[in-house]
């Protein structure tokens, strides 16, 4: 019976908001369908399971116009063209605001709490001062880096070819290798602390997506209340991080060194206490986890698909002669950023693998809480929301030669060309551009990049040198999953991982 009432809540809040949306403000846009409220229920029910395949579908039909998509609950005006995508990202919080999107997206008000929303000074923190010691940081991640291979990979792996799962073991490695540099020993290595961490961001997105489509607004605060209460993660982020919060302040008014690390770093932002700390943490950790674990699995399973295909042209060779090259494989200490910025070919084959493999078919969110005219004459009424159709454009022929095949050095041989140009920041991976959006653009462009890019390669060229890989029976890649307009790794791919004799 309960299941029955959620049920027939979810139908009314769900008819309700399509109603809302399907109002006269939308007839100056192309729409995929008619706004008769059930018609476009039933449309958006049927997108919710073939979104990525409809939005292509209907980029190819509306070209580079806008058009509004039904989706679950939700009306969602698409933007793909070049020049509007640059006027998307550019536009102020005040009129396109991701903030109010993300918000209303991920219910993070009502399942952590209004502190984790409100509070955004670790931005500033990672955007000057992380970013400013990157260089520094880079001795800790390595052996991070190295210590938890060993205990993730290496601890099932000789001569003999060993099954890893393959998205459980990057996340519990990307973990580490992030939180050594947010928190530090021991804590880093801890166990209960790794699986808050590292499991959060897609238990909070599923709650989230559950409080949003399944329960009426005015449910959502005492329902979110209760799950808050149950999940408690505030109260478990911060009875993980007193301890070291508590040390910290002392050595603080000792005038002690501090170590370099985000914890440093949130508290010369301000005199905050210990649960706001822990709650800028947590969301420190959600953003630099949920897209760094996810595109590194790919990356690995992409890798591994090839290599274990004879029909594809051979990365192997290539990548391991690079990184001999420019990185010592037989002494990790002397990895440093600089070395690694030279591995061009490394870096291409993530840029193309994200390209190719994002986490969903819409991208970059943003509600407009003010009315915003494109140049086109497009007006979009306030309270809209608004996405890029990123997979449309990351395909689009028009932009990339065989744009839905794979080319794994595609980035580097534009580098090659435009070595001199001013245009060869784009075509790195952590360069962004309207047509390529994994980073974001604009105002809202990814403060950490530069740190996940560093993360992913140096994991993969560690891998590289180390580990001979392949997919687990047949060679085939497990399809990612696919729910709504978001997308994963498979769960269940696993690749068989095996100690090189030798690393040269």
């Amino acid at each position: 019976m309960l299941l029955l009432g959620f049920g027939v809540l979810a139908i009314l809040s769900t008819v309700i908001t399509l109603y809302e949306r399907a109002v006269v403000k939308h007839r100056q846009l192309p729409q995929l369908a008619s706004i008769n409220v059930w018609h476009s229920y039933a449309m958006s029910v049927t997108n919710f399971f073939r979104t990525n395949e409809v939005v292509q579908n209907e980029c190819m039909k509306f070209g580079n116009r806008l058009f509004t998509l039904p989706l679950l609950g939700q009306w969602c005006i698409m933007v793909k063209a070049p020049e509007l995508v640059r006027e998307f990202c550019n536009a102020p919080e005040e009129a396109l605001s991701m903030e109010r999107a993300a918000e209303e997206l991920l219910q993070f008000r009502h399942i952590v709490g209004p502190q984790f929303v409100e509070e955004v000074y670790h931005i500033p923190a990672i955007r000057s001062t992380m970013n400013k010691h990157l260089a520094a940081v880079v001795p800790v991640m390595l052996d991070e880096m190295v210590h938890a291979v060993e205990q993730e990979i290496d601890y099932v792996c000789d001569q003999d070819w060993k099954p890893i799962k393959a998205l459980d073991q990057v996340t519990r490695i990307i973990c580490r290798i992030s939180n050594r540099v947010f928190v530090g020993l021991p804590l880093c290595r801890d166990k209960d602390y790794i699986d808050l961490t590292s499991k959060f961001s897609n238990q909070v997105i599923v709650r989230g997506a559950f409080l949003r489509f399944l329960v009426p607004p005015f449910l959502r605060r005492p329902i979110g209340t209760c799950l808050r209460i149950v999940f408690g993660y505030h109260r478990r982020i911060l009875a993980q991080l007193e301890p070291l919060l508590e040390s910290r302040r002392r050595d603080k008014e000792a005038q002690e060194n501090l170590p370099n690390d985000m914890v440093t770093w949130l508290m010369e932002e301000g005199d905050y206490n210990n649960e706001s700390l822990a709650m800028r943490i947590l969301n420190v950790n959600f953003v630099a986890l949920h897209t760094t674990t996810k595109v590194c699995c790919i990356a690995i399973l992409f890798y591994t698909r090839i290599v274990s295909s004879r029909a594809q042209p051979s990365y192997i060779a290539p990548l391991r002669e690079e990184i001999s090259s420019h990185l010592d494989v037989t002494d990790i200490s002397q990895w440093n950023r600089e070395s690694l910025s030279r591995c061009m070919k490394l870096d291409s084959f993530f840029k193309e693998t994200m390209r190719l493999n994002g986490l969903g078919a819409l991208w970059m969110p943003r509600v407009a809480v003010a009315d915003f005219t494109f140049s086109d004459g497009t007006k979009i009424p306030a309270g809209n929301f608004l996405a890029t159709a990123v997979t449309a454009i990351h395909e689009d022929e028009g932009t990339y030669r065989s744009a839905k095949v794979f080319d794994g050095f595609r980035f580097a041989e534009k580098r090659q060309l435009d070595e001199k140009s001013d245009e060869d920041w784009m075509h790195r991976l952590t360069g962004t551009s309207p047509t390529y959006l994994t980073f974001g653009g604009g105002r809202h462009i990814c403060p950490g990049r530069f740190f996940a890019a560093l993360e992913m390669k140096f994991l993969m060229a560690y891998l590289l040198i180390h580990y001979d890989v392949r997919m687990d029976g047949d060679g085939t890649r497990p399809a990612d999953e696919w729910l709504g307009p978001t997308s994963n790794p498979a769960h269940d791919a696993t690749v068989l991982f095996r100690r090189r004799s030798a690393t040269i």
